[in-house]
């Protein structure tokens, strides 16, 4: 039999079969549109303050243009905390050459491009964009300026939060009673100035009646309802932005998990409560600013959702320069940046049959041999666990016989999402992390249970939240901090990172857009980060996972005494667990 060989930084082994092994550099997916591009400059953007910063220093020194693809938008919000101009103010200065007396103007005219999803029927349950209205006239959905998930929500209940969106929490809003901001959003949406140009984009019945087609191929009709919600409410969820593409000099883009609103904001301390967060909780979220080859794929992506979108009042078109721009214009400025690395740009494009983040997971997830991190909104894709156990199991079968570590950051999942978690964690044997949904399949008949057994014979797996904690008057005060992120790292050597969730939506039918990137560097410093964020002490390097995997267990058994205790926690880390009667931001 041939030895196995330990996956180093500069290859990923993947095992084909019992006894066939392919050496390769495997992690870009061969099925999405755009190729693995060379000599990228990077840079991890870790939660609102730094990644809000780094678009508002961008948008200010644009001097062409500048692209924006959201899922929500909030012209009101300001990227810099407490007093910076508000995001639709930089936008229309950017966009409007204002002249001084001697004749010189106070900035470059940019183009300004904004685009963002609205799906009418969606907007009842969360406003994405709060004040823009029916049909773009202000206010709600219904055009009201004020509304239960838009401008102005809040429960009367929680004197410390603004929860605007029910028990998920993840909607639009402004804070309660900030008329100013309402009045800002209203009047920014019916107008903009020559040079900035706003579209909303959604799904034509053609494109929904591809995805039903696509999951009842994958699923047939064993879930119709889901089946429904995807079609029916499918969002255009990507989140990019690009600045003076026509420069390779200047330019920049940046591949986003935050949305560009307001509660999206928080600082890595995520304290219990903070005025600079306007009300909302604390929010765990991650981007990345990107330089060199990529921007060339990020343009074209932006360039075709734009066109599609198209208005019969476009107001400005492509420029000669940008549409003869190619992907090699870009790497010297980006090797002036400092150390570059191969990326690719992947995607969920189900318009054009594209779902290239759902292959670049696979790969990732069949290469690993030490360990993986998840860091998402959601842990719901049963699929992965899957994988995961197959690799286990065809690896322990060649004679590999090494511990493998699964750290998973997520949030406790709503109430009509318990099930679809449940799977995922029970296929890797959390399921009593849920005890209600494992108290109604106990005394089934499990065929899956003792191969469950073998192939997790030697996985190790964490399943986290986060809260954060507070001593007050009233005592010691707990709040989920709601993870947003979309993050996956393979064995210090692999990350994909995006607007992409773990869950079948995300994977299958919604737009998404992720960056995959083989760098043991960057890989390495994300964990680092937010390991020590979550932890609140070092992380371990990369062959100290039995270490580090026993440093999670215990820092969590004792904010579980902690809290039991009604102390405040040591570090932000707490085993998830969800016993059925409450959903997320159920806290003391």
């Amino acid at each position: 039999m041939a030895k196995l060989i330990e996956p180093s930084d500069n290859f990923a082994l993947l095992l084909t079969s019992k006894r066939d092994v392919r050496c390769s550099m495997q992690w870009f997916a061969e099925g999405g549109k755009y190729p693995p591009r060379p000599a990228n400059f990077i840079e991890p953007l870790i939660n609102g303050e730094r990644a809000f910063k780094a678009v508002h220093e961008a948008i200010t020194k644009a001097k062409k243009s500048v692209d924006i693809i959201s899922w929500g938008f909030d012209p009101s919000m300001r990227l810099i905390r407490p007093a910076s101009e508000r995001l639709g103010e930089l936008l229309r200065r950017k966009s409007d050459a204002f002249s001084r007396k001697d004749g010189s103007f106070t900035d470059p005219e940019v183009e300004i491009r904004v685009l963002i999803w609205k799906n009418a029927l969606a907007n009842f349950k969360e406003n994405n964009m709060p004040g823009d209205g029916l049909m773009g006239s202000g206010g709600t959905a219904m055009g009201s300026g004020v509304g239960s998930t838009s401008a102005g929500a809040g429960s009367k209940e929680n004197k410390d939060f603004n929860d605007y969106a029910g028990p998920i929490t993840n909607s639009a809003a402004v804070l309660r009673d900030d008329e100013d901001a309402k009045q800002f959003n209203r009047a920014w949406f019916r107008y903009q100035p020559p040079k900035l140009e706003f579209r909303t984009r959604d799904y034509s019945l053609g494109d929904r009646i591809n995805i039903a087609r696509h999951q009842m191929a994958q699923r047939g009709m064993t879930n119709p309802a889901r089946t429904y919600s995807m079609t029916d409410f499918a969002s255009h969820h990507q989140k990019m932005i690009l600045v003076d593409y026509e420069s390779p000099e200047d330019a920049v883009g940046f591949v986003m998990g935050h949305n560009l609103l307001r509660n999206y904001w928080d600082t890595d301390a995520h304290d219990y409560f903070s005025t600079l967060r306007h009300g909302f909780a604390p929010w765990q979220d991650l981007s990345c600013r990107v330089r060199g080859p990529v921007l060339f794929d990020l343009n074209e992506n932006f360039m075709k959702a734009w066109e599609k979108a198209e208005s019969s009042g476009s107001k400005f078109f492509w420029s000669d320069v940008r549409k003869e721009r190619k992907a090699e214009d870009f790497i010297a400025p980006a090797k002036r940046c400092g150390a570059t690395e191969m990326a690719q740009i992947c995607r969920t494009q189900s318009q054009e049959g594209d779902r290239s983040i759902l292959e670049s997971y696979k790969l990732a997830l069949a290469a690993a041999r030490n360990y993986v991190y998840f860091e998402n909104q959601y842990f719901r894709y049963t699929e992965f666990a899957d994988l995961l156990r197959l690799t286990r199991r065809k690896l322990k079968s060649a004679g590999w016989k090494r511990d493998f570590y699964i750290f998973a950051v997520t949030n406790l999942p709503p109430p009509e999402s318990k099930e679809t978690t449940h799977d995922m964690i029970e296929a890797l044997g959390k399921g009593q992390q849920m005890p209600s949904l494992q108290k109604k399949t106990s005394g089934q008949r499990d065929k899956d249970s003792d191969l469950r057994k073998s192939d997790l014979e030697g996985v190790n797996i964490h399943v986290c939240t986060l809260t954060a904690s507070a001593i007050t008057t009233q005592g010691t005060k707990y709040k989920d901090i709601y993870v947003h992120s979309k993050l996956l790292l393979v064995d210090d050597v692999f990350f994909t990172l995006g607007s992409a969730n773990v869950n079948v939506r995300s994977m299958e039918g919604d737009s998404e857009l992720n960056i995959s990137v083989p760098s043991p560097a960057l890989t390495q410093q994300w964990r680092k980060h937010l390991w020590q964020l979550h932890t609140c002490s070092e992380a371990a390097e990369r062959d100290g996972m039995k270490d580090e995997f026993r440093k999670w267990g215990d820092l969590m058994d004792d904010n579980k005494r902690k809290r039991a205790d009604k102390q405040s926690l040591a570090a932000p880390l707490i085993e998830f667990f969800d016993p059925g009667e409450a959903g997320i931001f159920a806290g003391d």
